[in-house]
């Protein structure tokens, strides 16, 4: 019997109707596109920046004249493998019997990259074995002007956009924005999911693309648009489920868009037809012991006062205060100076956020689960 879909993603895009929302995000998106201004976007972990980019590039799936590209530069460590990511991007989006891609394939060929397969998935992963970083420029260059200079709009996504600051060529920021500008036909989303790295690179009067782009940050989804999509779902797989029973998850999961997903996908996958109130309790209990071993191992990773601060934040649910003494009394924190070494740390091992898109700044437990599990330690 072949196994039923579920219906809650946690991972990929499967077309607006299993999609939540982001109106709003996705108009402003187009509105700059269609204005050609370059945007910023600005997003915590998680909480569905790539999703967004997907469901915007959808959008425009059946436009001939437009042509939308995605890369994830997460793991590249430097220019050369910014690079080849973004060689293997085009390469690989133009195939050769589709429109441009011919022009696309061969202009790439001229450039002489090696060309292997990857072992999983068989698809081509281009890279060049240059001598200088003179020549990584370039070629960057090309490769942008080369879609450029083509009879189409190009749309580039260029996802965890951040990770340029930690490239040994400290000069990365001023080689792109110098390409960048000279291009016509060509507009940029750039993502990022560290916020404060990614506002020193477009908020910094000191910095190349400072004012270079409109910033857009992506916050919560509306929760009472979460629970209405929600019950949407649940509803079109012959699902019953009440209100009570979605206002504790999108409590318990603080409407954030993976662990809420996540939370469904799991309820989803149980099989129950009538869901009630119990059934969700239990959902909630399971999913906790089943991440359990994963939270002690974020505990070795960490020191007693930093394992302690973070039990502190996670009770708080939001800290507003950190330097307070009604909080460092508390939970026995010890001096203000501890705590500030504390949330920094906490803050490089990206165990919390802090969350400067509101008016009242402040500090929260990046995972939902573990902050539930804390509380309840």
């Amino acid at each position: 019997m072949e196994k039923e879909f579920n219906p809650f993603l946690v991972s990929g895009y499967r077309g607006a109707k299993y999609f939540c929302d982001r109106e709003s995000e996705t108009a402003v998106i187009k509105k700059n596109i269609n204005n050609n201004i370059n945007t910023t976007l600005f997003a915590i972990r998680r909480t569905g920046k790539t999703g967004l980019l997907h469901h915007v590039f959808e959008t425009y799936a059946k436009n001939t004249k437009v042509a939308c590209v995605y890369v994830d530069i997460l793991s590249s460590v430097n220019l050369k493998e910014f690079t080849n990511q973004l060689a293997t991007v085009i390469y690989n989006r133009f195939p050769e019997n589709q429109g441009i891609g011919k022009k696309v394939i061969q202009a790439i060929k001229l450039l002489r990259p090696l060309i292997s397969f990857d072992t999983l998935s068989g698809s081509p992963e281009l890279s060049f074995e240059l001598g200088e970083t003179k020549q990584y420029e370039k070629t960057i260059q090309q490769l942008f002007s080369f879609l450029d200079s083509q009879n189409k709009k190009i749309i580039f996504a260029i996802d965890e956009f951040q990770q340029i600051l930690e490239y040994p060529e400290k000069n990365t920021e001023a080689i792109l924005r110098t390409h960048i500008q000279t291009l016509k036909n060509t507009n940029f989303i750039f993502c990022g999911s560290n916020q404060k790295m990614m506002h020193e690179i477009f908020n910094s009067a000191k910095r190349p693309f400072y004012a270079s782009c409109s910033n857009l940050h992506l916050d919560f989804i509306n929760p009472d648009k979460y629970a209405e999509f929600i019950w949407r779902i649940f509803a079109e797989h012959k699902r019953k489920i009440n209100k009570q029973s979605i206002d504790l998850i999108i409590n318990f999961t603080s409407c954030h868009t993976f662990y809420t997903q996540y939370f469904c996908n799991y309820l989803f996958a149980s099989g129950i037809k009538n869901i009630e109130l119990t059934d969700v309790q239990k959902t909630a209990i399971e999913i906790l012991q089943l991440n359990e071993s994963t939270f002690f191992q974020y505990r070795n990773l960490l020191t007693n006062a930093q394992w302690q601060l973070l039990h502190a934040i996670s009770k708080e649910e939001k800290l507003y205060k950190a330097h307070s003494n009604s909080f460092l009394s508390k939970y026995r924190l010890g001096t203000s100076s501890m705590v500030s070494r504390g949330i920094e740390a906490l803050l490089e091992k990206e165990m919390i956020f802090y969350n400067t898109s509101v008016g009242n700044s402040y500090y929260e437990t990046y995972d939902k689960f573990l902050m539930r599990w804390m509380q309840h330690k």
